[in-house]
């Protein structure tokens, strides 16, 4: 599907904005330069937000700094299918998770999604910056939801590290379905005290996983990634996933 590009800022800005203007709509993106200057080989996390934030919330900004603090490379976001700039008024944090848990559980947009996920690397790799064999998914909670079906259908995909997600909140035979199709490389991650989805629903996820690589770590504490270590280790696994790209797989 054929899309236009239009840039806000300068793609030598440590970030900037940029739009893709589709047949099926806007899709809003924002850019991380890696630490050193964007290229053909610079390897990308594809960054996905949380249910009750938008591509440009702190949390997002401060997440997508240190992913390319640690990784060294650059950083990708899109905002979620009612999210940020699809929206033309501002919710409250609150507001936005009742909006967001009523559209997964009604009309989740999983087709859509992957459509713009796929639409907005292609985007990025056309305009070279960034390497197509040396690509990463970080997405939590929400990026689960949407990251599953994402890997499952994009082979660019190289590494995943989801959780936080379960069969709790509705789409379970779709999201199933699509876990058994996902090859990708994964760390998942469970909250032992969540307080959204319980430890049976995420572990079933992860179960469904058909991945021939994949590892699964419970962290104590509720529905953040707050717990110690628990970045850290995301971080990790993201950076050796690169690296072994970068070394040919060895």
């Amino acid at each position: 599907m054929n899309s236009e590009l239009k840039l806000e800022g300068s793609a030598s800005d440590k970030s900037f904005d940029f739009t893709l203007h589709s047949e099926t709509g806007i899709i809003p993106a924002t850019f991380w330069n890696a630490l050193e200057p964007a290229g053909a080989r610079t390897p990308i996390t594809l960054l996905q937000h949380g249910g009750p934030f938008h591509k440009r919330h702190e949390r997002s900004d401060l997440l997508a700094e240190t992913v390319v603090a640690r990784t060294g490379g650059a950083v990708l976001l899109i905002d979620g299918p009612i999210h940020g700039r699809r929206r033309t008024d501002e919710l409250s944090v609150e507001e936005m998770f009742a909006a967001f848990r009523q559209h997964w559980r009604e009309d989740p947009g999983i087709e859509g999604m992957v459509s713009d996920w796929g639409m907005a690397l292609d985007a990025v790799l056309e305009q070279g910056w960034a390497d197509p064999d040396r690509v990463a998914w970080f997405g939590v909670s929400m990026g689960t939801a949407y990251g599953i079906p994402l890997c499952a259908a994009d082979t660019r995909i190289k590494a995943a590290t989801i959780g936080m997600w379960g069969t709790d909140w509705g789409q379970e035979t779709s999201l199933l379905e699509n876990a058994r199709r996902m090859k990708t490389p994964v760390l998942f991650h469970i909250k032992s005290e969540d307080e959204i989805f319980s430890t049976d629903g995420q572990r079933e996820l992860f179960d469904a996983l058909g991945s021939p690589n994949k590892c699964l770590h419970t962290y104590p504490g509720g529905h953040s990634l707050t717990a110690p270590g628990q970045l850290d280790e995301i971080l990790d696994f993201i950076a050796r996933a690169f690296a072994r790209d970068r070394d040919g797989g060895s």
